[in-house]
């Protein structure tokens, strides 16, 4: 699979809609080398609705640590140019 670009996957463990499995396989075969799989212990497939608060707050936490690393890395290498 050719996706390069800076990839994030989430996905819960307990999901019954799409497998768990399908998310790993996609990361494993991402040819990105900026990826990362963060499987969640318990959470269903709509991770951000209908989940307890603590698991949105850490859903919601996790996309804006990977954003922000990612945001840095950008305005970083576009400022050294």
């Amino acid at each position: 699979m050719h996706v390069c670009l800076p990839l994030l996957i989430l996905h819960g463990e307990a999901d019954i809609v799409t497998d768990p499995s399908v998310s790993k396989a996609f990361y494993e075969k991402a040819s990105s080398s900026d990826k990362k799989l963060k499987l969640y212990k318990d959470a269903y497939h709509s991770l951000l609705e209908g989940e307890p608060d603590e698991m949105i707050i850490q859903v919601f936490s996790d996309i804006i640590l990977w954003l922000d690393e990612h945001s840095f890395k950008h305005s970083s290498s576009s400022s050294s140019k």
